[in-house]
């Protein structure tokens, strides 16, 4: 599904041209791809995000649980 791609995208695209990413952006991002059952890319975001010195909260950390979640990766929402 193009969804969680659009929104890695536009992501790159913020990021590009020197807009704050912040966590409410990766976790709009992230609930995107556990919607479209795009969990690599959920956790992609997850790891750019905290790389970017970025304070990740419960909500981004839920919502990459729950795209594991959804495609059946439960070994890899656990470590």
């Amino acid at each position: 599904s193009k969804r969680p791609i659009q929104f890695g995208n536009l992501l790159a695209c913020l990021l590009h041209n020197n807009l704050e990413h912040n966590v409410y952006l990766a976790s709009v991002a992230i609930t995107s791809c556990r919607k479209c059952c795009a969990w690599g890319t959920a956790l992609q975001i997850l790891v750019e995000t905290a790389s970017a010195n970025v304070e990740l909260d419960t909500i981004a950390y839920n919502a990459a649980v729950s795209a594991c979640e959804k495609g059946d990766q439960w070994a890899t929402a656990l470590s």
